[in-house]
C-alpha cells in the first residue's frame, strides 16, 4: 500500500570528497529508511560520516569539494539526487528542514531572529510579510521563547545559546516539514538546557507528526528520544536496531565499545568506593582517503580475526529487527 511506504528511503548512498591527498570516501554505501512520525538516531564518533549523510540527503555538499557518486535518496516517492537546483531548494526548509550543529554560526548576525523565521515562511508559503512576522511570533511562542513579541526583534547575539537553538528549531518548523534533520541539536549546551531542548523536540514531534533524524554522540539522547538507532563507522552502517533491542543486546564490538565508554549511574562502586573506570576504545577512526582492507574496525577490535582483516563484512539480519556487519557479532567482550 502507498500509505506504508517510508517517508525517506536511502539506498547505497555514496558521497566522496576529492582532495590533494586523494578521494575521501566520507559516506560509502549507506542505506536507511524513516517512517512518518518516527525518530531515527544516528550515532558514532566524529569522522564516521553522520553529518555528511545528512548533508547529502539535502544536497548541501559544497560543489567542487565533494559530490554524491552513487545511490538513491527518495523522499515522499521523489528521487532527490536527480532534482534540479531549484526543485531541491523548494524542498529545503519546507518539506525537509535541518537544525545545524552551531546556531551562532548558522544564524545571520545582521538580521533579527523574526526576519530570519519570516523569510523562510514568505519563500515557501507565499505569505505576505506581516502574516509571516505573525507566524514568527507564533513559532517563538511554540518553542517557548519568553516574551516572543519582543524577542522577535532581537538579534542572535542578544540571545543565550539555548534561546538561539530554540530559534533554529522555530525556523526549521515554521513551514510544517515532514522531516526534521537535527545535527547535534544539544551540542555546547549545558545539561539543563539540553534536557529542555530534547523535551521540546519530543513534544513538537508529537504535536506535528514530523519525522526526526537525530544525529548525536550522546547515547542518552538516543535512549530518550528515538525509536530506532543506526551506528556508523568509517562512512558505513555497522549496526541498526530498535532502541530497546540495541541497548539490551549490542552485537557489534564498536557499539559495545560506545556503550562501555558512557558514564553509568546504576553501576556498583568498586570496593574502594569509586565507580568503575570508563573503558575507552583504543585507536582512532581510520583515514578514509585510502582503501581499507577488511573490516574498518579490525585494527581497534579485540575480537578481530584474520578473516576480519582480509574481508569486509556485509550487513546481516538477526532476530529482533537487528542488522549488524560483523563476523564476530555478539561474541565475547570487546
Amino acid at each position: 500500500m502507498a500509505g506504508d511506504a517510508p517517508l525517506l528511503e536511502v539506498r547505497d548512498l555514496a558521497c566522496h570528497f576529492f582532495t590533494l591527498d586523494g578521494v575521501v570516501r566520507a559516506v560509502d554505501g549507506v542505506s536507511l529508511s524513516l517512517a512518518r512520525g518516527e525518530t531515527l538516531g544516528i550515532v558514532g564518533e566524529s569522522g564516521c560520516g553522520k553529518s555528511v549523510t545528512a548533508l547529502s540527503i539535502l544536497r548541501l555538499i559544497q560543489k567542487g569539494a565533494g559530490r554524491i557518486v552513487g545511490g538513491s535518496v527518495r523522499f515522499e516517492g521523489r528521487e532527490l539526487t536527480t532534482l534540479s537546483d531549484e526543485e531541491i531548494k523548494e524542498l529545503r526548509g519546507h518539506r525537509i528542514s535541518m537544525i545545524f550543529q552551531e546556531p551562532m554560526t548558522s544564524l545571520n548576525p545582521v538580521l533579527t531572529v523574526g526576519v530570519q523565521i519570516a523569510e523562510n515562511v514568505v519563500r515557501h508559503t507565499g505569505a505576505g510579510w506581516r502574516e509571516a512576522m505573525d507566524r514568527a511570533v507564533e513559532m517563538l511562542r511554540l518553542v517557548r521563547v519568553p516574551d516572543p513579541e519582543r524577542r522577535v526583534h532581537d538579534y542572535p547575539h542578544q540571545l543565550s545559546g539555548g534561546m538561539r537553538q530554540r530559534v533554529m528549531i522555530a525556523i526549521a518548523l515554521s513551514c510544517d516539514p515532514q522531516l526534521l534533520i537535527a545535527d547535534e541539536p544539544t551540542t555546547a549546551l549545558d545539561v539543563t538546557i539540553q534536557a529542555q531542548i530534547l523535551e521540546l523536540m519530543v513534544e513538537l514531534k508529537e504535536k506535528t507528526g514530523t519525522a526526526i533524524m537525530m544525529i548525536t554522540h550522546d547515547l542518552g539522547v538516543v535512549a530518550e528520544t528515538c525509536q530506532r538507532v543506526m551506528v556508523m563507522y568509517a562512512g558505513r552502517k555497522v549496526e541498526e536496531a530498535p532502541v530497546g533491542e540495541l541497548f539490551a543486546n549490542p552485537l557489534h564490538p564498536y557499539t559495545r565499545g560506545l556503550m562501555r565508554a558512557r558514564p553509568r549511574l546504576d553501576e556498583d562502586a568498586e570496593g574502594s568506593g569509586r565507580r568503575p573506570r570508563l573503558q575507552e576504545i583504543p585507536g582512532i577512526v581510520p583515514a578514509l582517503n585510502r582503501p581499507i582492507a577488511g573490516c574498518a574496525f579490525a585494527p581497534r577490535c579485540a575480537l578481530a580475526t584474520d578473516r576480519c582483516r582480509a574481508e569486509r563484512p556485509e550487513l546481516e539480519e538477526r532476530p529482533g529487527g537487528h542488522l549488524v556487519a560483523c563476523f564476530e557479532a555478539g561474541k565475547g567482550v570487546p
